[in-house]
């Protein structure tokens, strides 16, 4: 309607459009934030890396401080458990669709080597022992096939369920919810089971060394690194403490965060302890870490993370609902004195790590850029084809901003190699906050 009032004269030369879409590629260079969804969690002691598995398939690697990794299973079938081999650059990766999968972390992008499909069973709990070729899997139906992580192929040898509690019970144990080989004999595997029971399997003869039952079902069990005891964590809140050759009863049970009644009756029930790690020092008494456990009268009480050492008992209580934890130890031998140094919380929101040497257990202030939104955006600013230094000196000056009531020692994630990214040209993100701060994001980071 416009364009006929004007006089013919004068009319705008319409531009003749050049550009097709097929001229543009966009291509996805750097990704920040904390993962959505995370389920699972993984550590190489030797190579200080850290892996976390998201419900959406997603494999996040995290080293030190700009060293940061995003890969993505092509299914996007939940990750229920993450395994390193250890100092071999290798990760095995276990989802909910039955399936696991190799991935090779020794080239720029981390790939998939090799994957395997379980289809009559569901894989609930896997365990690479240390420098080890075979990856035990457990299944819901209680049974254990064993892979070979070289050929990523089934061996053969599977420990059937009914083998493996043979008199201990007459009914099905219920899926496994543990494996694990003693410390000091790898020939011997300890099998979870969720009902309760708890099998010492001898590899060679193929057969039970000892059943262990209890009357509460377990969600984790720990061993202790001498490969003589073990402790279980229960639905009833309480740890149960077993001397390996002594299968009638535990020789000590506990209960965290029980009411102790008088005249010896048992403590009231308590939620679910969902984890137990037993750690052992050279020069003092073991540590015992646990997620869950809280008594069912702490109502509106936040997430917590019981640390016990000797007599003492420190519960740590945490923003967000805790997904998984891991302690840290000075050694990837686990039939030595583990010597743990921290330990690091997944939470449905945040990484959180927690400084086991400092009195109080200060956290670590965490150097990624986890959350963009900690204060809402109000600008960004994107720069290209920076000076080569500058990106290393904005780490050096945010590494030295240390914060208040913190831990006094470094990160201690820092493996991997920093290095530029895929682009040959350094880029920042600067983002400005409502509350007034100005922060500087690595743009090139895709080491």
């Amino acid at each position: 309607q416009q364009q006929q009032q004007h006089p013919a004269g004068n009319r705008e030369p319409e531009i003749q459009e050049t550009l097709q879409s097929e001229h543009f590629q966009l291509c996805k260079t750097v990704r920040h934030g904390f993962p959505y969804q995370p389920s699972a969690l993984a550590f190489d002691p030797v190579q200080k890396i850290l892996a976390v598995g998201t419900q959406t398939g997603a494999l996040r690697l995290f080293g030190r401080p700009g060293v940061e990794c995003y890969c993505q299973h092509d299914s996007g079938a939940a990750v229920i458990q993450l395994q390193f081999l250890i100092n071999e650059g290798a990760l095995v990766s276990a989802l909910a669709d039955d399936t696991l999968h190799l991935w090779n972390l020794r080239q720029k992008r981390p790939a998939i080597l090799h994957s395997l499909k379980f289809c009559r069973e569901r894989v609930t709990f896997c365990h690479l022992p240390f420098q080890s070729k075979w990856l035990y899997v457990g299944t819901e139906r209680g049974n254990i096939h064993i892979v070979n992580v070289e050929s990523f192929t089934l061996s053969g040898y599977v420990i059937m369920w009914n083998k493996a509690i043979e008199l201990s019970s007459k009914s099905h144990p219920g899926p496994v919810v543990h494996i694990s080989d003693n410390p000091m004999d790898e020939g011997k595997l300890l099998i979870g089971f969720e009902s309760g029971t708890v099998v010492l399997w001898d590899l060679k003869s193929k057969k039970a060394d000892y059943r262990y039952t209890y009357d509460e079902a377990i969600h984790s069990v720990a061993w202790h690194h001498e490969g003589k005891q073990f402790i279980c964590s229960h639905s009833d809140g309480t740890l149960t403490i077993w001397n390996v050759r002594s299968p009638a009863k535990p020789i000590q049970t506990i209960t965290p965060h029980g009411k102790q009644l008088k005249d010896g009756k048992k403590p009231e029930p308590c939620k679910p302890i969902l984890k137990v790690e037993f750690k052992t020092t050279r020069s003092g008494e073991p540590f015992i870490i646990l997620s869950g456990g809280l008594s069912y009268d702490t109502v509106g009480r936040r997430p917590c993370l019981t640390v016990m050492h000797g007599k003492s008992t420190a519960v740590l209580e945490m923003d967000y609902s805790i997904v998984d934890f891991l302690t840290l130890c000075e050694t990837p031998y686990p039939n030595d004195f583990q010597e743990p140094y921290a330990v690091v919380v997944l939470l449905e929101k945040d990484l959180v790590l927690i400084d086991l040497a400092q009195n109080g257990y200060p956290i670590f202030e965490n150097p990624y850029p986890l959350t963009i939104h900690e204060s809402p955006v109000t600008c960004c600013e994107y720069f290209a084809d920076c000076p080569v230094d500058l990106i290393p000196a904005l780490y050096s000056v945010g590494a030295r901003q240390k914060r208040q009531g913190y831990s006094k020692k470094e990160w201690p994630i820092n493996g991997g190699n920093w290095g530029l990214g895929v682009q040959s040209y350094p880029e920042i993100i600067i983002t400005g906050h409502a509350d007034g701060s100005v922060k500087f994001w690595d743009a090139s980071a895709i080491t």
